[in-house]
């Protein structure tokens, strides 16, 4: 049956985009390369700034020119109108981007041009895929569903990084898409709502995007002085008036990096392209070894095995005979008895169909060797035999954890998060020259790192296996 078409009259509704307000800002919303960092210190602008960006993508005005005509648009002011996606980890980052589109767009929304739905703080354009959505998301899974021509993550330091790797990436194939990471550098040891595994990792992509010579990748870095709106007396009293620290000005204010040397970090030899790995199933021969830490209220274990040839499906080819492999980590928090800890590490072991325990238990270690020998015994009680540490001073624990690490022979599951994060932020402490010291910065908050310790006491080394087997395969 024939379907009659109405054409419904087009209406003029002027629309008027927001100027940039400060030079930074006038230099990122015109930039047109497929992936931008901007390195934002609080208050900078970013959320004003790229609230114009998503506008003018969303309306088809060209980003070098706003639309005053150049010669990437044919000297038209015009481009195709755009998809845009936008997320932050935070409902009220999400807030503050709302307002500014919805402020902007207003006169078409009310002449019904485009259509607002404020639930899921979308504005789009009725019967078309030409929209903007702001979203709450932080990870891969949070992102997943939806697409964008041009898609927005903000407060991208405390996003997980497999949101860009597993999703994102993917999704701007189709169009040849562009992105935009906004971040404001963060501390070392700032936890708070972050999601990410590595909390350096915006930091990361920005000192790439620095060094990238294609044109592909752009990167702008503004202070909270850039932008002309913030009190210039208020900014230079902070530091003054004790409110903020010199630490927290430098990366708030100025968005200044953490640049951590190699040598600060004390397990910068840890190789993470090569020795962090996708989990496969640990065979019923590979021994198991476990460290432990006690205490009420941060308890932590690490359960790492050693390799057996032939190689199990689905295991790295150049694994070799001796290397070890750490594949659960536990730290529960407190409020959890000793029996509820070694029923959990036999829930790691695994069981076979007949009820036996599927995996081995070689040795357990852990605690301080003096002080807390009744903790080992109540465990031992339990039926999981706890030792002390070969190894009893801390120091040298630490300088076998860093051997068998530089010896690219301890490998670690990608999904155990925790203990990637430590290896990636664990620091020396610094003398007033910046020089390392001996001293672990601030060792007590390195629980699982403080199990791997342990158990470096009692692994053997590359070369006390080699000594000791012929079959060894270090090439």
């Amino acid at each position: 049956m024939p379907a009659k078409v109405i054409e419904q009259e087009e209406k003029e509704v002027k629309i008027k985009v927001p100027k940039p307000n400060s030079a930074w800002q006038d230099e990122f919303v015109r930039c047109v390369a497929k992936r931008q960092v901007a390195k934002v210190g609080r208050r900078g602008g970013k959320t004003f700034g790229v609230s114009i960006k998503a506008e003018l993508a969303f309306l088809g005005i060209c980003w070098a020119c706003l639309g005053e005509g150049c010669s990437l648009c044919d000297n038209t002011g015009r481009t195709k109108q755009k998809r845009v996606l936008y997320a932050a980890p935070t409902a009220e980052q999400v807030g503050k981007f709302w307002f500014e589109i919805t402020d902007a767009l207003s006169p078409g929304i009310d002449d019904g041009v485009y259509k607002k739905d404020e639930t899921e703080h979308i504005i789009e354009v009725p019967r078309t895929e030409i929209r903007i959505k702001a979203k709450t998301a932080w990870n891969a899974s949070t992102m997943r569903g939806d697409w964008g021509d041009v898609v927005i993550l903000e407060e991208y330091q405390l996003w997980n990084e497999d949101a860009w790797q597993d999703v994102v990436q993917p999704m701007l194939l189709d169009t040849d898409g562009t992105a935009v990471f906004i971040y404001t550098p963060p501390s070392l040891k700032s936890e708070g709502v972050s999601k990410a595994k590595d909390p350096r990792h915006a930091s990361k992509l920005f000192k790439k995007a620095l060094a990238d010579k294609t044109g592909r990748w752009k990167t702008f870095h503004a202070t909270s002085h850039d932008n002309p709106a913030l009190s210039k007396s208020a900014l230079g009293e902070i530091t003054t008036s004790g409110d903020m620290s010199e630490d927290s000005y430098r990366r708030e204010i100025m968005a200044e990096d953490d640049e951590v040397e190699a040598s600060w970090l004390v397990y910068s030899k840890f190789d993470e392209s090569l020795c962090k790995i996708k989990r496969f199933e640990i065979p019923s021969h590979w021994p198991v070894y476990t460290g432990h830490d006690f205490g009420t209220a941060n308890p932590a274990a690490l359960f790492a095995a050693q390799v057996r040839l032939p190689l199990p499906p689905n295991a790295p080819p150049y694994l070799r005979f001796g290397d070890y492999v750490a594949f659960a980590e536990y730290s529960p928090g407190a409020g959890y008895s000793a029996v509820q800890h070694v029923d959990k590490f036999r829930d790691f072991m695994g069981s076979n169909k007949d009820g036996t325990q599927r995996l081995r238990l070689e040795r357990a270690v852990g605690g301080n060797v003096t002080t807390e020998e009744e903790t080992r015994q109540l465990y031992r009680r339990l039926g999981w035999d706890i030792r002390a540490p070969e190894v009893t001073s801390v120091k040298l624990q630490v300088d076998r954890a860093i051997t068998i690490i530089e010896q690219n022979q301890f490998y670690v599951f990608e999904d155990l998060y925790g203990l990637l994060k430590q290896l990636a932020e664990c620091m020396w402490v610094l003398d007033e020259n910046n020089k390392p010291t001996n001293k672990i910065k601030d060792e007590a908050r390195y629980h699982l790192l403080a199990c791997y310790r342990y158990l470096a006491s009692i692994l053997a080394t590359r070369q006390m296996i080699g000594s000791s087997v012929n079959e060894t395969r270090w090439d």
